[in-house]
């Protein structure tokens, strides 16, 4: 066999690989096959196998530059990348049995990206004219390098869900000034009726100024009061909650206030995008119920005891640094109760009228 053939068959092997790796991704994990190992030597592992890998590309990319290729010299990085996808893999799977579900998905994002991105330069270089092999090597250097930079992957389940929520947490301030703004532009219509000039849109039948009636107006503004109680809310769980010491080691519960910070901005997103006039009862009621599941969620999840009511919780408690804490958590999910509960009458109210 040819030093060029032998190239081929390794290419191929690269991407067989690579196909067996990302199946492996998804493939459950049983504890008894694989033995335990400290979770700072399986990042650091980890770091090091995507070293390997970004040096294996290089010298493939400039082993096989097509204008003046040197097979034999491919053949050991080649190698090594088809090892070394493997064992990206297997680090994951080591990590997965002892951290929290939303470190993994960092971690599995990254070996994700890289393996498809390997897997892409393999099939270039296989192709007769390997035109785009720069730029899949750049791709592969690029994706690394984001994964090894200081502050890329987190280190702990904890690290990652505080990331989470401080990146999410600027996206519920985005959505509250998405509701601000019209519910700013709803006031402005009202006092300019007068003013308002014809654009010419009404000629070809679309109406270019919408506007929020009176009703829709207080239900937007409903929605505003509550969606700024929520930001605060999920400010004060980022700052208080995932600092506390009973969650910082219990992957559950971090994996689950990770979810629903997501799911939170998902129905906040949805129920701010439903006050665009004009209002569409069901479809707000559907978003708002949606939105009020999570509420719910993350009540359960921070205040767990449920089984005195708000004022005797309020009573009970001192003004110790703990107990004020929680009694700022009662006294917020109770402002949003009674806010939700002016903007299910305002729905009520609407649907009554109507009928």
């Amino acid at each position: 066999m040819s030093d060029k053939e032998k190239v081929t068959s390794s290419l191929t092997l690269v991407v067989e690989s690579c196909d067996a790796a990302l199946s492996g991704l998804i493939e459950s994990v049983n504890a008894e096959d694989y033995p335990t190992s400290d979770s700072s030597v399986l990042r650091t592992d980890f770091l090091s196998l995507l070293a390997i890998l970004y040096a294996a590309t290089t010298k493939v990319a400039l082993s096989l530059k097509p204008s003046e290729p040197h097979h034999n010299a491919s053949l050991v990085p080649l190698r090594d990348l088809a090892n070394n996808v493997a064992a990206l893999v297997h680090s994951i799977r080591l990590m997965r049995l002892q951290q929290g579900s939303t470190l993994m998905a960092e971690y599995e994002k990254v070996a994700r990206s890289v393996i498809c991105a390997v897997k892409c330069l393999a099939e270039t270089l296989l192709q007769d004219d390997p035109k785009d092999y720069l730029v899949r090597t750049g791709e592969i250097h690029e994706l690394i390098d984001l994964g090894r930079k200081a502050g890329g992957l987190s280190q702990n389940n904890l690290e990652a869900v505080k990331k989470l929520w401080l990146q999410e947490h600027d996206s519920l301030v985005d959505g509250y000034e998405e509701i601000q703004e019209i519910c700013t532009k709803g006031d402005a219509d009202h006092q300019d009726d007068e003013d308002a000039f014809d654009s010419g849109w009404e000629d070809l039948g679309i109406s270019s100024d919408q506007k929020l009636s009176p009703a829709e107006l207080d239900r937007a503004g409903k929605v505003q009061a509550m969606v700024k109680l929520v930001i605060l809310l999920h400010k004060r769980i980022s700052k208080e909650t995932l600092s506390s010491d009973s969650v910082k080691n219990d992957n559950t519960t971090l994996d689950k206030l990770s979810a629903l910070s997501g799911c939170l901005l998902t129905a906040s997103d949805d129920l701010i995008s439903s006050m665009y006039p004009h209002h569409d009862l069901p479809n707000i009621k559907s978003c708002f119920d949606t939105f009020w599941d999570v509420i719910k969620s993350l009540r359960a999840t921070t205040l767990p005891s449920q089984d005195r009511n708000l004022e005797e919780k309020l009573n009970s408690m001192s003004l110790s640094s703990g107990d004020k804490s929680a009694k700022w958590f009662v006294t917020c999910f109770d402002q949003i109760d009674n806010t939700a509960a002016k903007i299910l009458d305002s729905l009520q109210e609407t649907s009554s009228s109507d009928s």
